[in-house]
């Protein structure tokens, strides 16, 4: 999230897997968890643009994903091994992509699950604590202050 709106009401969004397209690949599928895949479009971010698929590949299929260059991308193989790009990538492994048009996402001889994620690369810093992350040490010493005072929400979630 950008640093001019860490502090902004929070949300929560309920996405029911009855409204996630899905979108059937040549050997396989994509489920369109958030944003665009083509013309398809899927649930939209309020912050940043972010595009978030589920990607379900039979054996020894592939697909090409487009990609923006001035996004940040990593894929996650959530069951079975696959090719990303060419490089072979275990089980339960999170790759973070280098910059370019596209990502080739191939699997093995056996059937394969990967997520990818992409948004728009914010070149602030980041100062990460537990469950809080923010751009400096101090704002994230701040923010622990605020949750040990009560005061760290500001305003209550809508539903």
């Amino acid at each position: 999230m950008p640093a001019k709106d860490k502090m902004a009401a929070p949300a929560y969004n309920s996405i029911k897997n009855s409204q996630i397209e899905e979108i059937m690949l040549e050997n396989g599928k994509l489920r369109l968890l958030a944003g665009r895949y083509g013309d398809r479009k899927g649930y939209s971010s309020k912050y940043l643009p972010l595009d978030f698929y589920d990607v379900h590949l039979d054996p020894g299929a592939s697909v090409l994903i487009n990609t923006e260059k001035e996004h940040s991308a990593m894929i996650f193989t959530l069951s079975g091994d696959a090719y990303i790009g060419g490089e072979h990538v275990k089980e339960k492994t999170a790759v973070k992509l280098t910059s370019g048009d596209s990502v080739e996402i191939r699997s093995t001889d056996k059937n394969a699950q990967v997520l990818f994620i992409s948004s728009l690369s914010l070149g602030e810093p980041v100062a990460w604590g537990g469950p809080i992350v923010m751009n400096t040490e101090e704002e994230l010493h701040t923010a622990f202050e605020d949750l040990k005072n009560g005061t760290f929400l500001r305003n209550t979630i809508s539903y």
